[in-house]
This record gives C-alpha cells, sequence and structure tokens, in this order.
C-alpha cells in the first residue's frame, strides 16, 4: 500500500457567515460556523463512514465504497484553491489533508 493512498484531499471555504468543505475521495461535504469545527465534522464522517464501509456482509463492495470520489466541479473548486493559495494566500480558503483511520485491533 502506498502511504499517497492513506491520505485524503479535502478543502475548506467561506461561503458567506459559515464554512463549507468537502472529502474528495469519499465525496463527503459538511457545513460548521468555524474552519475547526468543519474539520472535526469532516474527520468524524470519513471515521464513521469508512467504519461503515468495512462493517458490512458484502466485502465485494469495500474497493468501491471506498473509492467515491467527489464531482469534477468539486475537483475544480479544490485545485482553484490551491492554484491560488500557491500564488497568495487567499482569505477563507484552505486546502487540508486528513489521513485513513486505522482501527489495528478492528472486529477483535
Amino acid at each position: 500500500m502506498k502511504p499517497e493512498t492513506l491520505v485524503l484531499g479535502c478543502y475548506a471555504r467561506r461561503t458567506g457567515k459559515c464554512w463549507y468543505g468537502v472529502c474528495l475521495d469519499l465525496n463527503l461535504a459538511a457545513e460548521a460556523d468555524t474552519f475547526e469545527e468543519l474539520r472535526a465534522k469532516i474527520n468524524g464522517m470519513i471515521v464513521s463512514y469508512i467504519d461503515t464501509v468495512l462493517d458490512t456482509d458484502n466485502r465485494e463492495s469495500i474497493p468501491e465504497l471506498l473509492c467515491r470520489r467527489a464531482p469534477l466541479r468539486d475537483w475544480l473548486i479544490y485545485y482553484a484553491i490551491k492554484t491560488g493559495n500557491t500564488i497568495r494566500r487567499l482569505p477563507g480558503n484552505f486546502i487540508f489533508k486528513e489521513t485513513v483511520p486505522f482501527h489495528l485491533a478492528y472486529g477483535c
């Protein structure tokens, strides 16, 4: 397994008074009042989603469920933010990464 497959790409941007964020690799989205709350919420969603997927009785569906990429529109927003942050820091837009959670004693 490659280390980069254990890192999930995410972005956050301010929309009015709240924050909107997306985990691009699992197509999960959330809203929150602050960036910190949003990041915690997305992290919780990732953990919950992966736990649910791994708890399935249909083992053949796991690879498909773990590769649920966001639509092209979200990827374009991600790369626009990434490019903008490279050129100059854009307020209210962040690129961040979350790692795939591991439970070493899963199911024991």
